[in-house]
């Protein structure tokens, strides 16, 4: 099982969109995808069960996962919590909560290994799937760490801005701090991408430039589409929906999505 960790320490730079479509993507493509939600706002859940606003989803999730490993040391507890994604086969999800939110300073204090939950967790099902797909949420937090140390790829979606080049600056430093200096398996993924608005500070700029001159930044740039929007008010698979086969961040997503399957093995 090939896990791919989507991470950025910035919010609003389309990480659970990403997350979204290349699960989707690789689940119709003949792959065994498992999307595990580890982000408390719960977005890439509410989107593949089709929650409504303030809906949750109902037990177990995430949380209740971590609270029984954490705090009742319990074992062999991920699979009751996996859920197959509505008319996909090949796709299914591990649910977020709101609660998972507070419970997040528990596990540094109770757990001798911190970093290795996420690790510990998936064991039972690694034989199951053939990848699996973190969404994160947009933080530093002991969730993204565990993200990051479980991954063999991580994926940073970004916004071509300020605040989304900065929040590269704090996740990749983390990158390397986790996983060691030599690891190679990180990339850049531009999100949101617009060819005319593209001015960036000076300082900025240039660890763009750098990130660009290491190999480090996927070529695709997944532009803005007024259709991804359009696809979760409507509650549907932006990348299977045939209304949105023409989207051009569709398009773009396949494009990375064929990049996976051919590279990160």
């Amino acid at each position: 099982m090939i896990t791919i960790s989507i991470a950025n320490a910035k919010g609003g730079v389309a990480k659970t969109t990403t997350a979204l479509s290349l699960a989707s993507y690789l689940s119709t493509h003949g792959q065994r995808v498992l999307l595990m939600d580890i982000d408390p706002q719960a977005n890439a859940t509410k989107t593949f069960l089709e929650l409504g606003i303030g809906d949750v989803a109902e037990p177990p999730t995430m949380f209740e996962v971590l609270y029984q490993y954490v705090m009742e040391r319990k074992k062999n507890i991920l699979p009751e919590a996996i859920r197959q994604v509505p008319s996909n086969p090949n796709l299914s999800l591990v649910a977020a909560t709101l609660r998972m939110e507070q419970f997040k300073d528990l596990i540094k204090a109770n757990v001798k290994r911190p970093l290795e939950v996420l690790k510990e967790l998936v064991k039972p099902v690694q034989k199951d799937y053939d990848y699996l797909i973190i969404d994160c949420p947009a933080d530093l937090s002991i969730y993204v760490e565990n993200a990051i140390e479980l991954a063999d790829y991580v994926l940073c979606p970004s916004i071509y801005d300020f605040y989304g080049i900065d929040g590269l600056s704090l996740i990749i430093p983390t990158i390397n701090e986790i996983k060691g200096e030599d690891f190679e398996g990180y990339r850049v993924l531009y999100t949101l991408f617009n060819p005319r608005a593209t001015k960036v500070q000076e300082k900025l700029r240039d660890y763009a430039d750098m990130l660009e001159k290491m190999e480090k930044v996927f070529p695709t740039r997944i532009p803005v589409d007024q259709g991804v929007k359009n696809s979760q008010a409507d509650s549907v698979d932006f990348m299977a929906d045939k209304n949105y086969r023409k989207s051009k961040a569709r398009l773009a997503y396949e494009e990375l999505g064929a990049f996976v399957l051919e590279h990160w093995r």
